[in-house]
């Protein structure tokens, strides 16, 4: 045999040897492409899933809120909310649970805490419950159809949530103002431990939803201001600051994080003309409501409410709507007694929220002479005496730390993670 024929059938050989090579590198390539792909849209799925099952547990706890829901009106909401995400509420939704939890001080998050901590029998406040979905594989599905397993579907992925109800305990973005619940008509007494009667040992809430009345001038004064620190780094009583500051924590909101009872320092009075200035840079923001509902300033409009098909509100969001975003949802500061005429030290009681629909300038005899939505005023008389006109709202709040519900609001959903 000639040296080039030995060549050649040497070469065919190792033709054939790189051929089969080729084949098995490119099975090996394409499996792993396989794998990869579907641990891909398995890990995408997975993050879907857990994200319905948030959205649908706040939907849930949004419902305890009111203090009269039970395991009926949660059932109700996360029905409507999985149906709104395209998941079927019999099929794909199990062990859903109302609780009524004590958790521990300093409590960061477990949700298997939410399965196995014991129901305290008092007002429900968490809500448990599982959702499956099916994965998005396409390789496996192939390969299943081919015989590999039953081709009745990919397997289901689960997600697990735990969402918490209460009332905030610490929160920031406080406006410098203080509110008396014992001196302000805005509040009643309500029978809050349940003994059937309204004394004493009972505390007051805001007359929520009810039109509201605060007037800013002394001696009839029944909103104070305090000082509050501008930063987060501060601690929630500041001295000094001046008008500058105050005018600046009205619009933007105080810095500093405030809890229940924490001492917070009174001022003799409020400085009306920049009160009444830094309202109106307030409002000049109008947020979505003009746009969205076509109206000037949208008050008509404004609903608090959870919507379960958006996406998880961040730790920054102070509230959700349902129809638009504005400026006019503000947080106060509420304590015990105030006569509004020096200087105290007073401890936090609670926040509640506010909706501002208008300021009223107002004559000699505390009679309206002039009405601003926007709390914009000209002409002859300046701002020396207004009022402001809203009413308090139970906010959705979904910033600061939680607890258990107490009568001011502001009422809050957690996720528990």
């Amino acid at each position: 045999m000639s040296v080039t024929r030995r060549v050649l059938r040497r070469v065919a050989a190792e033709r054939g040897q790189a051929i089969i090579m080729f084949v098995g590198i490119f099975t090996i390539i394409a499996l792993v492409a396989a794998v990869t792909i579907d641990f891909g849209l398995w890990f995408s799925e997975r993050r879907g899933a857990q994200k319905d099952a948030d959205l649908i547990a706040l939907a849930g706890a949004y419902e305890l809120l009111e203090d009269t829901a039970g395991f009926s009106d949660v059932e109700s909401a996360v029905g409507d909310a999985t149906l709104a995400n395209g998941i079927d509420p019999a099929d794909d939704v199990h062990n859903l649970d109302v609780k009524s939890l004590t958790f521990p001080a300093g409590f960061d998050g477990d949700p298997a805490y939410c399965h196995d901590a014991t129901d305290g029998g008092g007002r429900p406040n968490a809500v448990v419950l599982d959702i499956d979905h099916e994965s998005a594989a396409l390789f496996s599905n192939i390969y299943r159809g081919l015989g590999g397993q039953p081709a009745e579907g990919a397997p289901a992925i689960g997600a697990h949530a735990c969402a918490r109800a209460g009332s905030l305990r610490s929160t920031t973005g406080l406006r410098p103002w203080i509110v008396s619940m014992f001196n302000s008509p805005c509040f009643e007494q309500v029978d809050d431990d349940g003994d059937g009667v309204v004394d004493d040992d009972d505390e007051y809430q805001p007359r929520f939803r009810q039109n509201c009345v605060f007037r800013f001038e002394s001696p009839s004064s029944q909103v104070g201001s305090i000082r509050i620190g501008d930063d987060e780094g501060d601690v929630c009583n500041e001295p000094g600051g001046g008008a500058a500051k105050y005018r600046e924590n009205i619009v933007e909101g105080a810095g500093a994080l405030c809890s229940i009872g924490d001492l917070v320092d009174t001022e003799p009075g409020l400085n009306v003309g920049p009160t009444v200035a830094a309202l109106a840079d307030l409002l000049a923001g109008e947020g979505e409501c003009d746009a969205k509902n076509g109206q000037p300033n949208g008050i008509d409009e404004f609903l608090e409410s959870f919507d379960a098909t958006s996406d998880i509100p961040s730790s920054q969001v102070t509230f959700v709507e349902r129809d638009c975003t504005t400026p006019r949802a503000v947080h106060l500061v509420i304590i015990d007694e105030f006569d509004g005429t020096g200087f105290d030290t007073r401890p936090i009681r609670g926040f509640a929220a506010f909706f501002l629909e208008q300021c009223e300038k107002l004559d000699n005899a505390g009679l309206i002479i002039a009405e601003s939505a926007t709390c914009e005023f000209s002409g002859p008389g300046g701002s020396s005496s207004i009022q402001v006109r809203g009413f308090f709202m139970s906010v959705l709040e979904l910033e600061g730390d939680i607890g258990d519900f107490d009568t001011f609001g502001t009422k809050v959903i957690r996720l528990v993670e």
